[in-house]
């Protein structure tokens, strides 16, 4: 990608002004959120021992134990049936393969008394095509978490590591090899035995392989990029079932090999969260984003509406309506579109039949609206928005085993539209068996 640099004096000092306030709110808030860390320590100091409730959880959900530890292994068949069109190409070049995906995973806990609780959850994907070797891989993935209890004060720490071939979201078609890690540290202070304040920070990471390329784009060059955060959440709850919250963070992304997309974000999210008991279960946030790029004269900003939200509703004891919804930004591979809004919707009904059966249809929307790269000094010359349209159809017919398994038969079918690159249209019609056992 070749950047544009205006000449003019003014220009430059418009760009020197953007610049300097960008780092003034970066400076105010880190500021701001180093006095609260401060405030909540000194605070929580005075406060009194209360015991752990996640430790009770951990051994109550747990199906092994041996000494010290404690730990639920499971295997899931994501998967196993017809993939009509393995590769979401448009037009009447679609290849049809036979796959199944596996999923072994363990969570595993040490409680140390009632004053620690570490856990740690492995896990690896086997996703295996017949006729389509290219498409088969093994992804190992791991995630850790340690709390330490002190007063009223929770300190924790954890991080996971990725490494995958899917497909990160409805934008990227091919399955191309890369590393996700994330680490975060913090402290969680109950302030008072209804309200509570956390405060960390968190990094993660994203690699792709250096032959991961996608439509004629490597995949490395534009999305590889370090996210930099610090997250503060105030929290107070209403009864036993309900809380509200406020969640706010803000954060740096940069990117390894196109610095020119690097920026800086500031988000706040009120919003109110239900404990699985409650009639309603679930979160929904709803909030506000400003992002900032390091370079405005390249990267537009955006400033707007962001929503995290995912319900559901129990009718008699049999049927579970669930709904989800989100808004964010999100970075796209295309070197001239170099983000797009993410706005997704999703509805689903469960319907148990008899005591062992179930139904379930869902139906979800991905709506992305892409944002162009700004080119200074050249004539703008007006064309129609790019948007692409993705649905998904799924519906499946079950059997529970036991309190947490299922075997099912069903179907999905995938559809994307695209306002402005007809090959970006597909469809797709999966069907086949999943499966899920605890034991």
């Amino acid at each position: 990608m070749t950047e544009v640099h205006p000449d003019s004096a003014s220009t430059r000092r418009l760009q020197a002004d953007a610049d300097m306030s960008n780092r003034e709110k970066t400076v105010h808030l880190r500021g701001a959120s180093a006095l609260v860390i401060v405030l909540v320590v000194a605070t929580a100091a005075r406060a009194q021992t209360t015991p752990s409730v996640a430790i009770d959880e951990a051994r109550e959900s747990a199906r092994l134990h041996l000494g010290p530890l404690y730990a639920k292994p499971s295997v899931q068949l994501v998967e196993l049936g017809i993939d009509s069109n393995v590769f979401n190409v448009y037009g009447d070049k679609q290849q049809s393969d036979f796959t199944f995906t596996l999923l072994p995973k363990a969570d595993v806990w040490v409680p140390i008394a009632r004053r620690a609780l570490f856990q740690v959850s492995p896990a690896a994907e086997l996703v295996w095509y017949e006729k389509f070797e290219s498409e088969r891989s093994i992804d190992p993935r791991i995630a850790g978490r340690g709390e330490l209890y002190l007063e009223r004060i929770t300190l924790f720490g954890g991080g996971s590591y990725i490494n995958t071939r899917q497909r990160p979201n409805q934008e990227i078609d091919v399955r191309a090899r890369h590393i996700d890690t994330s680490a975060t540290a913090g402290v969680d202070v109950a302030i008072t035995p209804e309200m509570s304040i956390a405060v960390a920070a968190n990094l993660l990471t994203t690699r792709y392989d250096g032959t991961a390329d996608y439509d004629n784009t490597s995949l490395q060059q534009t999305l590889n990029r370090d996210t930099e955060g610090i997250e503060l959440k105030v929290k107070y709850r209403l009864t036993a079932l309900t809380s509200i919250a406020v969640r706010s963070d803000v954060l740096r992304d940069t990117f390894t090999l196109s610095p020119a997309r690097n920026s800086e974000s500031i988000r706040v999210m009120p919003g109110v969260e239900f404990k699985p008991r409650a009639l309603v279960s679930g979160s929904a946030y709803v909030g506000y984003r400003e992002f900032m790029p390091s370079d405005p004269r390249v990267l537009p900003d955006f400033k707007g509406l962001v929503a995290q939200l995912g319900l559901s509703y129990t009718l008699l004891g049999s049927t579970v309506f669930g709904v989800t919804y989100s808004r964010d930004l999100t970075y796209s591979y295309d070197e001239l579109q170099p983000f797009f809004v993410d706005d997704s919707v999703g509805a689903s009904v469960r319907r148990a039949i008899g005591r062992r059966f179930d139904a379930l249809a869902s139906a979800d929307r991905h709506n992305y609206a892409y944002k162009d790269l700004i080119a200074p000094g050249l004539p703008e010359i007006p064309t129609r928005p790019r948007v692409d349209v993705t649905w998904t159809y799924a519906a499946s017919f079950g059997y529970r085993i036991g309190r947490e398994g299922r075997i099912a038969f069903g179907a999905s079918y995938w559809q994307r539209e695209s306002t402005t690159i007809a090959f970006r249209n597909y469809n797709n019609l999966r069907f086949g068996t999943s499966a899920s056992m605890g034991f």
